[in-house]
Formats: structure tokens, C-alpha cells, sequence
């Protein structure tokens, strides 16, 4: 598995761009979360590679860790895997549109999450 980003609840997406920037991230793109419609943001620091995944949330305590998101080529070999070792769905392999990505969420019982992602060909 790749590491492929982190990701970070926000009460407040373009706030959130605008701290990371003064710590060299730059904007990669924006959309909507597939599952709760909030805005969305991806941001990088070309220095370092690290990606991260900003996610505006309400109602909750942020900004906070939400998951590691780990790119593989077989999703359901590799969920097969970490269920066998303990972790259960979070949210079951689907496929996300906006992302090209068949995607999977687990939850390492010490309560971790991963995300999982197959990228379409």
C-alpha cells in the first residue's frame, strides 16, 4: 500500500486553505464529500509530497484526524486482508465518481480508519 493523503475534519474549508498555505500547501482541487455534501478541499506541499484532504464538517469537533488513505491495485484483496486481521467496514467497497476511485472505509479496532482506494484504469 501507498500512502495517498490525510485527512482533516474543518468547520471551515477556506479558512483551513488559507492556514495551510502559510505552511506551503498549495490547492489541488475542491469538490463536494460523497457521503455528507460539504464542501471539500485537496492541498499539497510540493516540498514534502504530503497530501492532505480537508473536510468541512458541522456539528462536530474539528479540525481533527479523520483518516489515512492508502492507495492499492486490488481493493477487495486487500480489505480481504485487513478484515482477516481484525478490522471491520466502516463503509463497504464502492465506487466514487467524482473521484474515478472504487473505495472502501475500515476500522482498526483500536478505532483508526483507513481508507482504501483502487483507481479506474
Amino acid at each position: 500500500m501507498k500512502l495517498d493523503h490525510v485527512a482533516l475534519s474543518v468547520h471551515d474549508v477556506e479558512a483551513a486553505i488559507e492556514h495551510f498555505s502559510t505552511l506551503g500547501f498549495t490547492l489541488r482541487r475542491r469538490g463536494k464529500h460523497y457521503a455528507n455534501g460539504m464542501p471539500t478541499a485537496f492541498i499539497t506541499n510540493p516540498a514534502t509530497g504530503v497530501d492532505l484532504e480537508l473536510i468541512q464538517v458541522a456539528g462536530q469537533p474539528a479540525p481533527g484526524f479523520m483518516h489515512l488513505a492508502f492507495v492499492v491495485d486490488d481493493l477487495q484483496a486487500t480489505c480481504a486482508a485487513l478484515l482477516a486481521q481484525g478490522y471491520r467496514y466502516e463503509t463497504e467497497p464502492f465506487y466514487n465518481e467524482a473521484a474515478h476511485t472504487h473505495m472502501a472505509f475500515l476500522r482498526h479496532p483500536a478505532g483508526f480508519i483507513a481508507q482504501i482506494n483502487q483507481p479506474s484504469a
